[in-house]
């Protein structure tokens, strides 16, 4: 117990309070584009992780996106004239739904150039599917002529085939 019989702070010396900004985890200045949403957090030996993402989440790059802008801050490919890079933060894609339009992967990346686009577009979420978990087993139900299977599809773009 501590004076005035209150409860002593139980926090390890290695746990202190910080600031981090959303949707990468990390600190970043003031003013930085990248930081939408900042939070204070508890930090363990005054690391930072970034923003976990679960596996099949999201593409490759993660929530980080590289992109080349021009000067009327369209997107461009990185070869085009007067292009500059910056670095895109946006928020995980399973909240991409909820989030508010200016908030959305589309709305963070910004519109392409028709002049010079770039060669990938990101601002489509990449084609998920979810429903069957990896190894499971299969059977069909006793009396039954087909197995139905329920998935669920998210992001994606394009012309869509489904077989059955």
């Amino acid at each position: 117990m501590s004076r005035g019989g209150l409860p002593s702070d139980p926090r390890p010396a290695t746990v202190s309070q910080g600031t981090i900004c959303w949707p990468g985890g990390q600190d970043l200045p003031a003013g930085d584009s990248n930081c939408r949403r900042r939070l204070a957090s508890w930090l363990l030996d005054a690391s930072q992780p970034p923003t976990l993402l679960l596996p099949g989440q999201e593409s490759v790059r993660g929530i980080r996106f590289p992109v080349w802008r021009n000067e009327h801050g369209e997107r461009v490919a990185a070869d085009c004239p007067g292009a500059r890079e910056s670095q895109v933060e946006v928020w995980p894609l399973p909240l991409d739904p909820w989030l508010p339009a200016s908030e959305r992967r589309r709305a963070r990346l910004g519109p392409a150039s028709e002049s010079c686009p770039p060669l990938q577009t990101q601002d489509t979420a990449p084609l998920v599917l979810s429903g069957i978990r990896d190894g499971a087993v299969i059977k069909r139900l006793p009396g039954e002529a087909r197995v139905m299977l329920p998935l669920q599809t998210s992001g994606g773009g394009g012309a869509a085939l489904v077989v059955y």
